[in-house]
């Protein structure tokens, strides 16, 4: 009789271990698919704000440029007036291309590693951090005669 209780209360617990590793894998899901949905939210934030920020800035360049060429058109004529814009665009295009990785793919990458890993980055930036701190302080000591 005895080695029948001892087995039914091993039964047991493992039925509940195996009920409280279904909870645990559950809940790690859930937060899993929180998490995802927050990242991807933010994600798509920045994609959109970014979308907005092109779109109006080109409106403003067509308008810009519309009021180039005709102040231009009045002062040196049509046909110099589209050449000098043109000329200007196209300066302005191999200057963002030459400058993209600075303008335009560090920083959109360092703005998602911080969205998508954003625990990871804080904590590597921390120890950084501290190791500059350490290294600071360790060559002031250096410098000073007691």
């Amino acid at each position: 009789m005895d080695i029948l209780g001892k087995f039914t209360k091993k039964s047991e617990r493992s039925e509940k271990t195996w009920a409280d590793a279904k909870t645990y894998f559950s809940q790690r899901y859930d937060l899993l698919k929180l998490e995802f949905l927050e990242k991807s939210t933010q994600l798509l934030s920045v994609i959109f704000s970014m979308l907005i920020i092109i779109v109006c800035a080109l409106v403003v360049l067509i308008y810009l440029s519309s009021a180039v060429i005709h102040w231009l058109t009045l002062a040196i004529g049509a046909a110099w007036a589209y050449t000098i814009l043109c000329a200007l665009f196209v300066a302005v295009i191999v200057f963002v291309f030459s400058k993209k990785d600075v303008l335009f793919v560090k920083p959109l990458l360092r703005k998602f590693s911080r969205i998508m890993y954003s625990d990871e980055v804080e904590e590597v930036e921390s120890e950084n951090l501290i190791k500059d701190v350490e290294d600071e302080c360790a060559s002031q000591k250096g410098g000073q005669h007691e």
